[in-house]
């Protein structure tokens, strides 16, 4: 619908579900970090296309052996509320960051930087952190190895937090009327179950640029709803569609339809410490169960890869390995049965004593339909799945507690760097290893890498890493993402992208 003059330009999209936090330091699901995109900003940023680019740094250098990088800041950067914005503010970002008192799920993202491991597992103080800011200008981060991924993990992990109001209202300086950012956008409402309302910040660095006077994040965890939604003229964006209408859309929208492969795997996460899904064998027979070619090609038919790695096509310096052979043809998927139930009666069940077994999923019709798929592939092998849905809040938090079997599961590239989803199984990443999977020689390997400065030898130390974790089946690869958007003809400037980063501050609505 066009827009009346002098009204308020804003843009409307669709979010998976109300936030968990609006704190950037805590933040561990894709509802979140979309508004911390918004709302804040790191040392780096990216650009239209997801390439990293300066953010509040206007440059940075990093030394020959690469394992120290100095960041320049932008002269003038100022908060939202206008305080000062300098280096000592992410001096102490950085400290709170690693503060175990802090307990930021996703810290572990950033151990390469000197001592940040041992800071965050209460091994050290905070001030032996590798970080220093000789100048107000000036940030100096030393890493404990080369890590060609860092500038690109900067963008989403190492947001800066104003000290200044966090001191001053402890746990609610993230309500509204308290929140201060130094993004594009700052915080004006926050309605549970209706919206989540940004306005533009005019003290950011780059204001002039922004052609948005307000976003609105709507959450809608229904892709049916959204979909209805779009057609009335009230969302902008889409960020999700149900299988069933991919074809519709096709048809009704054929400019408005993205859809576009992007560096992410979808999964079923198993709950390693409770038995019986702590003993291989059980964990190995869910995966042989499920006929991904059938999941993909039947039930989500947007151009969904079948997955069996935990690294997904797309990332950089890195070798894609066979971690299962595709189960397309009948005898092959009837070969992988026969095999899941001799691995079950190995641990000791059968027709009589079946593994029942609860299956988590948030409340959204794809995602019960391929869980409804799995069920019945699973009771092809004699598995008893009981299907819980609950909205995303619920579902998340469920999780991060260990409450569930088995329990559907995501990640999507920060960067194009394996390590991002080997890290879902380091025993040392507490806030994205949700299934609780420890393993000595498999983090070993992973150290091994990091210590490695040749690429060749880096990728070969995770390929085996990989090797091993898959053989323990701690989590159920189920398919490679496909990005199932609708974005209105009234938005410019949206660019499709592998990494499926799309910041608010470049979009702008056609009259």
């Amino acid at each position: 619908m066009p827009l009346a003059a002098g009204a308020e330009v804003a843009l409307r999209r669709q979010s998976l579900g109300d936030p968990q936090t609006l704190d950037p330091q805590l933040w561990v699901y894709g509802q979140d970090g979309n508004l911390a995109q918004d709302l804040f900003q790191s040392l780096t940023t990216v650009d239209p296309a997801a390439n990293t680019v300066p953010g509040q740094a206007e440059s940075w250098q990093m030394s020959a052996d690469g394992k120290t990088y100095t960041f320049r800041l932008r002269s003038g950067l100022r908060w939202s509320d206008g305080h000062k914005l300098g280096s000592e503010d992410f001096l102490w970002s950085f400290h709170r960051l690693f503060d175990p008192k802090t307990a930021a799920p996703s810290a572990s993202l950033l151990y390469v930087i000197r001592n940040a491991r041992a800071i965050n597992t209460g091994k050290m103080p905070v001030d032996k952190l590798g970080v220093r800011t000789p100048d107000a200008r000036t940030v100096i981060i030393e890493l404990e190895h080369p890590a060609p991924y860092f500038a690109d993990i900067l963008v989403h992990r190492a947001f800066p937090v104003p000290r200044h109001v966090i001191e001053k209202f402890g746990r609610d300086w993230t309500k509204p009327g308290n929140h201060v950012s130094n993004g594009a956008f700052k915080l004006a409402e926050w309605r549970p179950n209706a919206y989540v309302k940004l306005v533009r910040n005019p003290l950011f660095h780059e204001a002039a640029t922004v052609k948005l006077d307000a976003v609105y994040h709507i959450p809608i965890e229904d892709p049916n709803t959204a979909l209805t939604r779009f057609r009335s003229g009230e969302l902008d964006i889409v960020v999700s569609l149900p299988s069933e209408k991919i074809d519709d859309a096709r048809r009704d929208f054929p400019q408005e339809l993205h859809l576009f492969q992007q560096i992410g795997l979808e999964y079923y996460v198993i709950n390693t410490k409770r038995a019986p899904f702590n003993d291989p064998r059980v964990r190995r027979a869910l995966s042989l169960a499920i006929d991904r070619d059938t999941l993909t090609r039947l039930v989500l038919r947007a151009g969904e890869r079948p997955a069996y790695c935990v690294v997904p096509p797309g990332v950089v310096n890195y070798t894609p390995q066979q971690c299962l052979a595709p189960g397309a043809l009948p005898a092959i998927m009837l070969a992988r049965l026969q095999q899941a139930r001799q691995l079950l009666a190995q641990a000791g069940f059968s027709a009589a004593k079946p593994l029942n077994l609860s299956l988590r999923v948030n409340n959204n019709d794809s995602q019960r339909k391929i869980a409804v798929t799995i069920q019945a592939m699973w009771r092809a092998a004699g598995i008893q799945a009981t299907i819980i849905s609950t909205e995303l809040k619920v579902h998340q938090s469920a999780q991060q507690q260990g409450d569930y079997d088995v329990a559907r599961a995501a990640w999507y590239a920060e960067d194009k760097d394996p390590a991002s989803f080997l890290e879902l199984l380091d025993s040392r990443a507490v806030g994205i290893n949700v299934s609780r999977y420890a393993n000595p020689r498999f983090e070993a390997l992973l150290d091994q890498a990091d210590q490695s400065a040749d690429l060749v030898k880096r990728a070969q130390l995770m390929n085996a890493a990989e090797r091993l974790a898959i053989a323990d089946q701690p989590l159920i690869p189920l398919y490679y993402y496909v990005s199932r958007r609708l974005i209105s003809k009234r938005v410019v400037g949206w660019t499709d992208n592998p990494r499926g980063v799309h910041i608010n501050r470049y979009f702008s609505l056609r009259p």
